[in-house]
């Protein structure tokens, strides 16, 4: 298995409550509730660096679109106004959540056991409320890799959730799902046919391959990779592979393509993420990322986030000046091009 296969699925999540944000001495560091929570450091902006922190103000968690998922922690996150606030109702350690509608459905370890729980987005003053009991041991529903727990899905033709278990290393994946029916409550372990996705993206039609590059043809044929170096993102030469290109998906108004580019083959494909203009001219390779195990979604804005990478400070306890660490950070990509780092974690849900 290649030294950079990993897998970001590792989810901790849930909760809601308006709290206090106070400004520690750190400008670049942001204590919400007690908890240190970094936002923000060594923001690239059109290539200076700058350091920005979020508004100081209480955040309305209806009106949040996006939770950063930290350590069992989950903390809900406006990018309107680029505010955050941790939720601090749930006491138990969260491994995963999705949105649906106005509720935040989430899974918490209960006595060895996965129970299904979830919260109201607009109460006023919202409280876990248990749901349902998966019957699944908490064990079976993490993988042997890298110790990454299921994700939740949503499935919204059939308003049900679903939960895989059962790892295996044939396939380097949890292999069995389990459903749960979110109108009638019922649990299930059959499998459904689920059709077509009434919201799948089809912009990858206009998309090609050629001479080593990526091309839009929706407006004329237009190059979206020539202004990247892919070239200086491959780890190991003895992986190396002649390149390809994957499509993952277009912004809310179709301006921009996200997509992946394999440089290297080992059990799996990897390589980075790159985000680029339908008409060519804003190209950003999303260092720090990889193929196998993205995270990464769109908010609809136009901006991207996603998981990267940076170097550990000096002053983290894992910190080792003989090795490269790094720890998982969200990123944020506007709709201008810039990137700011907007929290450290290694997951999160958009709305």
């Amino acid at each position: 298995m290649k030294r950079h296969f990993y897998l970001l699925l590792m989810m901790l999540a849930m909760g809601v409550v308006s709290c206090d944000i106070i400004i520690k001495p750190d400008p670049n560091v942001v204590t919400v509730n007690g908890d240190s929570v970094e936002v923000v450091v060594n923001v690239k902006v059109n290539g200076n660096t700058d350091t920005v922190v979020p508004e100081q103000k209480p955040v309305d968690i209806a009106q949040c679109d996006m939770v950063m998922l930290d350590k069992g922690k989950l903390y809900f996150y406006n990018s309107a106004t680029q505010s955050m606030a941790q939720f601090e109702a749930e006491t138990d350690s969260v491994v995963n959540s999705v949105f649906v509608g106005d509720k935040l459905y989430y899974c918490v370890p209960e006595n060895g056991m996965i129970v299904l729980k979830s919260i109201q987005l607009d109460d006023p003053a919202p409280q876990p409320v248990k749901v349902a009991d998966w019957g699944l041991k908490y064990e079976k529903c993490v993988t042997e890799t890298y110790g990454t727990v299921s994700p939740l899905y949503y499935y919204p033709e059939h308003n049900m959730l679903g939960l895989w278990h059962e790892f295996s290393w044939d396939s380097y994946a949890l292999t069995q799902q389990k459903l749960y029916y979110i109108a009638t409550g019922k649990m299930t372990d059959d499998w459904v046919k689920y059709g077509s996705d009434p919201e799948e993206d089809v912009f990858y039609e206009q998309l090609e391959t050629a001479d080593g590059q990526y091309w839009c043809r929706k407006d004329g044929k237009v190059c979206l990779s020539d202004k990247i170096d892919f070239n200086q993102y491959v780890s190991d030469p003895d992986y190396a592979s002649e390149r390809e290109y994957s499509f993952i998906s277009t912004s809310p108004d179709k301006t921009k393509v996200l997509y992946a580019a394999i440089l290297e083959w080992g059990d799996l494909p990897h390589g980075i993420l790159a985000v680029s203009s339908i008409d060519g001219k804003i190209q950003i390779p999303l260092e720090d990322t990889d193929y196998t195990g993205y995270v990464a979604e769109w908010l609809k804005d136009g901006s991207l986030v996603y998981v990267g990478e940076e170097p550990l400070s000096p002053d983290d306890p894992d910190y080792n000046a003989n090795w490269h660490y790094k720890t998982h950070c969200i990123k944020r990509v506007f709709a201008d091009g810039h990137i700011e780092i907007i929290g450290h974690c290694s997951d999160f849900k958009v709305k």
